[in-house]
């Protein structure tokens, strides 16, 4: 019986792949990247929604029982996370040049995602089969209002205090610098298909090939 990987994407508009045409977000580039990689098929359950902050993210894994359970059948996970908390506490940080915004918003942002991975590891309570988590670091997705990649860089910071043996930290933000012409869509915030591309890419090298094919290996003799 040939195996099949089981992929969960969830998170925010960059899982959604808004900035780019169908089928070329991070998450479906991905998807066949592992696919030619493992020589395997790769499922692929996509929970994005534009928009949303890790509270809002938070909220949906403690509250949709579909959700919870493809955490649970997961083979590997990626999460988009982070950006709108930013985004919503760099607007009124720009008017008023108050960094209480964005210090306040780093910190929910903490407190959301300790939560959101402890409740992950909770559901994932009893399951024998192995799993990787691959969480996508910020880039910049506001160049141009000042010390925004000071606070870019604060969050980063933070989700690598979150890595462990089966948690990967992908850090896309140094590919970005400079890049903001090629790799951002028409509404200069978003990637677009060749800024998705990178995101991909940096998961790919994040999450290494012998990491993936154990978990083809465990579970074809589960």
């Amino acid at each position: 019986m040939e195996k099949t990987i089981r992929y969960l994407a969830f998170g925010d508009s960059l899982t959604v792949g808004f900035g780019a045409p169908e089928g070329y977000g991070f998450v479906s580039l991905y998807r066949q990247k592992m696919e030619q990689l493992l020589n395997v098929p790769v499922e692929l359950h996509q929970v994005g929604k534009n928009g949303a902050t890790t509270t809002h993210l938070l909220q949906t894994l403690e509250s949709e029982s579909r959700l919870q359970k493809d955490v649970q059948e997961a083979d590997i996970i990626t999460i988009t996370a982070g950006g709108n908390d930013l985004m919503q506490a760099a607007i009124p940080y720009f008017y008023q040049s108050d960094p209480n915004y964005l210090k306040s918003a780093l910190h929910m942002f903490e407190t959301n995602y300790k939560k959101l991975i402890a409740h992950i590891q909770v559901l994932r309570q009893g399951i024998r089969a192995p799993y990787v988590i691959a969480l996508i670091g910020l880039y910049n997705p506001l160049p141009q209002v000042p010390d925004a990649d000071y606070w870019v860089q604060r969050f980063n910071l933070f989700l690598r205090k979150l890595e462990q043996p089966h948690i990967y930290i992908v850090q896309v933000y140094d590919a970005f610098i400079g890049q903001d012409r090629h790799y951002l869509s028409e509404d200069a915030i978003h990637p677009n298909e060749q800024g998705y591309e990178v995101f991909a890419r940096e998961v790919e090298s994040a999450v290494s090939l012998q990491e993936l094919q154990q978990l083809v290996q465990i579970t074809r003799q589960g």
